[in-house]
């Protein structure tokens, strides 16, 4: 049985402020891409309305003049007829000659008397307006121009129905709509594809940002980026100097400590030792020898308090091309004594394989997972690290651990039921958890491997760079 390795555990209150300050509002996150759609839309389609309105009353107000001098010159033109053309009377027979078609506007024409001399085919035998006063002028149903001649033997009367007018007003802002409701859902794809394309300038910045939070913590350049983003940018790069002086202030503080408790350490143990030698009464060689082992003891958790302090400064998260053969050999010839005794072998599988990540801190990983086989797994137990594509692997045919105990085992200070009598600090699993969280790697823990034994622990990384690639060059750390 396997077991993806959880996160390491947090601190109560560190995980509450956490929350705190990265919480969102419920619901799901609004997207300033479809807000500014959406408000771009609603602005075009008002300024496209308040622009029809104001251009269908400047229409209406230039149309209604067109059609009122329409209106005046067809009534001079029937004032200036001459009298051969009014001596044979609009009969009933001459009109239908015509033949029937739509008439907008319609005209009569009177003599002094008031007597009907010429009517269009539409137009009614009686007068459209009974008033004979020079003017435009609603009667009814329809506009009507009242105009007399000069010598006032005759009078013209032109009208055009209202619901004419009318229509032809709502016409064209029927037309100037109708064009809104075709054009919006194309200004909509045209709005949406230019905003696209000014967020797709953000990606470079967004891309850039995303890989150096995870291989390093210089700052961001900001390429092509509108302006607008500048500020952001600056905020972002003077976060990123805040934590790598923070990172630089964790290292030299882990460097630092590990020095002067190096050597008190070192003398400690040169005094537990020499003690014991001098020493022959076996109550007080026996204390002796306890003293040693506890000073053993604290020097080992001194080690792995240390190593884990500079990981979680950051050291391994520089990013760097490490063959995973190499780096085998050079941790396993650290543990040479068990090579020759045959307890630890090295096997790899199929080609030799590049990974991201920092040696250093790969070896500090792999090293602990060897010694925590070797521990562990028994006097008699076999070690192997194995490589295969693109992860290495530790297994030891030793007694294993309970499934139920696997996702706890990288916690810190907690060990599995058969561990528990053994000497260790409880840190070299959680440790390892900590270097392939920033090594963008997995730890996934498995056991037992056979017949109800065994213990694995494999390192998973993702798909490195080509082997002939003999380029170093990477993103470090600053």
């Amino acid at each position: 049985m396997s077991a993806e390795a959880p996160p390491p555990a947090r601190q109560p209150g560190l995980q509450l402020r956490r929350h705190r300050r990265h919480q969102r509002p419920a619901g799901r996150p609004w997207s300033l891409l479809g807000q500014l759609r959406r408000q771009l839309l609603v602005l075009l389609a008002a300024v496209w309305l308040v622009a029809s309105l104001a251009t269908g009353l400047g229409l209406w107000h230039e149309t209604d003049e067109v059609l009122d001098s329409a209106l005046a010159e067809t009534a001079q033109r029937l004032l200036m007829l001459p009298p051969a053309a009014l001596a044979e009377p609009d009969t009933a027979e001459r009109l239908a000659t015509l033949g029937a078609h739509e008439e907008f506007v319609v005209y009569q024409l009177f003599d002094a008397r008031g007597a009907l001399l010429l009517r269009s085919h539409q137009a009614p035998a009686h007068r459209l307006d009974p008033r004979n006063d020079n003017g435009l002028r609603r009667a009814g149903d329809w506009w009507v121009l009242t105009l007399a001649a000069p010598d006032g033997q005759r009078h013209a009367q032109v009208a055009e129905t209202v619901a004419h007018r009318h229509e032809v007003m709502w016409a064209s802002m029927g037309w100037m709509l109708g064009m809104l409701a075709v054009l919006l859902p194309v200004a909509a794809w045209l709005v949406d594809w230019l905003l696209r394309r000014a967020f797709a300038t953000l990606e470079p910045a967004r891309h850039d940002l995303a890989a150096r939070l995870t291989h390093d913590l210089r700052p961001v350049l900001p390429g092509n980026a509108p302006a607008e983003l500048q500020p952001w940018l600056d905020t972002v790069n003077a976060l990123l100097a805040r934590v790598g002086d923070l990172v630089d202030s964790e290292r030299a503080f882990a460097a630092n400590t590990a020095h002067e408790l190096r050597t008190p350490l070192a003398a400690a143990m040169a005094q537990a030792e020499r003690l014991v030698q001098a020493t022959q009464e076996p109550a007080a060689r026996e204390a002796a020898q306890a003293l040693r082992r506890q000073l053993d003891r604290l020097a080992h958790l001194a080690t792995r308090l240390l190593q884990l302090a500079r990981v979680e400064s950051g050291v391994a998260l520089q990013r760097k091309p490490v063959d995973l053969v190499q780096l085998a050999v050079l941790v396993a010839d650290d543990f040479s004594k068990d090579q020759r005794s045959g307890r630890l072998q090295l096997r790899v599988v199929g080609q030799p394989t590049l990974v991201h990540g920092d040696i250093d801190a790969l070896g500090i990983a792999l090293r602990n997972l060897i010694d925590n086989a070797l521990q562990h797994g028994g006097d008699a137990a076999q070690v192997i690290v194995r490589v295969q594509g693109q992860a290495i692997s530790v297994e030891d045919d030793g007694p294993g651990v309970p499934a139920d105990d696997l996702p706890g085992l990288v916690r810190k200070f907690q060990r599995g039921e058969a561990g528990r009598g053994a000497a260790g600090s409880g840190l070299g699993l959680a440790l390892v958890q900590a270097i392939a969280q920033q090594s963008g790697a997995r730890l996934v823990l498995q056991s037992p491997l056979a017949d109800g034994q065994g213990f694995g622990a494999t390192l998973q990384f993702e798909a490195g760079p080509d082997p002939a690639d003999n380029t170093q060059a990477g993103p470090t750390t600053p």
